[in-house]
């Protein structure tokens, strides 16, 4: 089990790593150490040669008990591995790794992610010396700043002396990366950007005095390439921004709450608290409580195209950030008649419309009048009713039965993350309150790297069981009866991980599901919904395009036999009806499971 770091209480200096022959290892060692100091648990690499010396510094045996490693040979499913575990611990920010050219290139969706969803994500790009730079070198090009918009911090370390690095070369490496890893998770979390120049020799050398490395060794245990130092470097501290203050909002009988992904339980609470009707889009984190109001997306249509409806809003609440729902999003937030009030701390909040009349950092209701407490429940189960008639009208599809299936499934204690298009909406349109922790990227609800993603989530999960785990196992004689029980719990219920996408969504991230067999294998079920294409497409406005257009330009039909494809990655893949899905997601299942979901007719499966 790695070592812990606590983030409260860091050491005040670190060892500097004696000569390894290399000052580009020196300088990589003591950025890996001051950043496990700080909290860093978890790296992703994918192979290069640039980017050597942060693999071997990785290795060395101080860094390795305190910083888990994990290869990826795509450098797109590194980075949304790295992020799934970000977002998982995000006090514990995991770094990615890439080497130089290219390879930097693949980050870009995922830096993006976690700049508009506020995630911490520590890239780390390989890059050649300034004299390689702009003179034609291979795999050279101009990667200093190339997400300069996206990241909190953008720093282009020089290259350290080539064979061993100064003093003031550590120094700068360490703080540095404590004013990164202060910047990923401050008061506007998210990505940052270290471009790290290396000079040959990328490997550490045999020192006169060192026998470690001596030509007769013959195991595969990584070279130890640092001792105890004789010399110390500060290691700076920032301390963590504190929580936002509350401030009064108006609240009345014509006011409802909208919790958008990543809202958060201080939505439901809010709602709760003054028995407002809640509009909570499945990623908010907000599924919960007595005003919750499930199924609302085709009552609130309605609504909203009635400007004397009973149940029309006055004021809208806004926690997180709203993106699913074009009744939330177009009728309900920029209705001229509806004041809207967006709760968060950040400049960057969600204003879509553009009709937000007050930003706080976070809210505390304040009545306008006195509260009718009847007349408040009676609202809330007009609302409820109102909701539940609108979306039983609704014809249900294959697609929905199948999405609906795995909702149902997951229980406390599980994760469900959700691709990006039609089945969140399905769900948001026909799924009730979960106790399972629901997650999607919807900072830019770009189809990139879900599987990945999940996998990342998933193996945070893991390590985080597996602690719990010792911690059971080291306790005191006198209470080992007690504690083999909650260990007994801690096995017999340790929840699952589990993705539902579509087709494309899959194929989009095939790579996701390449895990090498020295790496750790998530603990995770994908269940591709395959209805042959991007169904998303006849729900929008391309809908009334020419069939044939529409066909091959918008739903884009792909003829892969996913099920196959899943299985020659490597993952355990079998092919279910919806009708059969509940009952495969009720079997037991290890590692990675692939569960490719066709409606079949005569045998044939038949795409819509």
């Amino acid at each position: 089990m790695l070592e812990q770091t606590s983030l409260t209480t860091p050491p005040a200096w670190i060892d500097a790593p004696l000569p390894t022959g290399s000052g580009a290892v020196d300088q990589s060692v003591a950025l890996w150490s001051a950043l496990a100091a700080l909290g860093v648990r978890e790296a992703v690499l994918a192979p290069g040669s640039r980017s050597a010396p942060l693999v071997y510094a990785l290795a060395e045996e101080g860094n390795a008990q305190r910083i888990r490693a994990h290869v990826r040979i795509d450098e797109r499913a590194a980075a949304f591995t790295a992020l799934g575990l970000s977002r998982q611990d995000p006090a514990h920010p995991a770094a990615v790794v890439t080497t130089s050219g290219t390879a930097t290139a693949h980050l870009h969706a995922a830096v993006m992610e976690a700049h508009h969803s506020r995630i911490p994500l520590l890239v780390l790009t390989a890059d050649r010396p300034a004299e390689l730079r702009e003179v034609g070198a291979n795999q050279t090009t101009r990667q200093a700043g190339m997400f300069r918009s996206l990241v909190r911090l953008a720093v282009d370390l020089p290259a350290p002396t080539a064979a061993q690095a100064s003093p003031l070369e550590l120094r700068t490496a360490v703080s540095t990366a404590a004013r990164a890893l202060a910047a990923a998770t401050a008061e506007h979390p998210g990505p940052v950007h270290l471009n790290l120049s290396f000079r040959d020799p990328l490997v550490p050398r045999p020192q006169p005095d060192d026998t470690r490395h001596d030509a007769t060794r013959h195991d595969d245990a990584a070279p130890s390439i640092s001792t105890p130092s004789r010399e110390r470097i500060v290691l700076t501290h920032r301390t963590r921004p504190a929580a936002p203050s509350a401030e009064p909002v108006p609240v009345d009988d014509r006011t409802v709450v909208v919790a958008g992904d990543g809202a958060g339980p201080a939505a439901a609470e809010f709602a709760a608290g003054h028995q407002l009707p809640l509009l909570a889009e499945p990623s908010s984190g907000a599924l919960r409580g007595a005003s919750l109001v499930p199924r609302y997306p085709a009552l609130l249509r309605e609504v909203m195209a009635d400007p004397g409806h009973p149940l029309r809003p006055q004021r809208a609440i806004v926690f997180g950030h709203p993106t699913l729902s074009r009744p939330v999003v177009g009728a309900l937030l920029g209705a001229e008649d509806v004041e809207v009030i967006v709760v968060d701390p950040h400049l960057d909040w969600p204003d879509v419309a553009r009709r937000a009349r007050l930003v706080v950092p976070g809210a505390v209701g304040q009545e306008a009048f006195p509260v009718d407490e009847e007349g408040r429940t009676d609202r809330l189960a007009a609302w409820a009713k109102a909701a539940d008639g609108a979306a039983g009208a609704l014809p249900r599809t294959w697609q929905q039965h199948a999405a609906l299936a795995v909702w149902e499934s997951c229980a406390t204690g599980d994760v469900l993350v959700l691709g990006s298009s039609s089945l969140i909406r399905d769900l948001e349109q026909h799924g009730g309150p979960t106790a399972a922790r629901v997650i999607a990227n919807r900072g830019l609800a770009g189809i990139d790297g879900t599987t990945a993603m999940a996998g990342g989530i998933a193996l945070a999960l893991q390590a985080q069981r597996v602690q719990q785990v010792e911690q059971v196992e080291q306790v005191e004689q006198a209470q080992r009866v007690q504690q083999a029980q909650q260990s007994q719990d801690i096995h017999s219920n340790p929840g699952r991980v589990r993705v539902l996408v579509g087709d494309l969504t899959a194929l989009h991230d095939l790579t996701g599901l390449i895990i090498g067999p020295e790496e750790e294998t998530p603990e995770l079920d994908l269940v591709v919904v395959d209805d042959g294409g991007g169904r998303i497409f006849s729900g929008l406005e391309h809908a009334a395009a020419p069939p044939a257009l529409l066909r091959r330009f918008f739903t884009t039909p792909h003829g892969v036999d996913i099920t196959a494809a899943a299985a020659a990655l490597g993952a355990t893949a079998q092919q279910v009806t919806p009708q059969s899905l509940p009952a495969a997601l009720a079997e037991p299942s290890r590692g990675l499971r692939v569960l490719v979901v066709q409606e079949m007719s005569s045998g044939i499966p038949r795409n819509s």
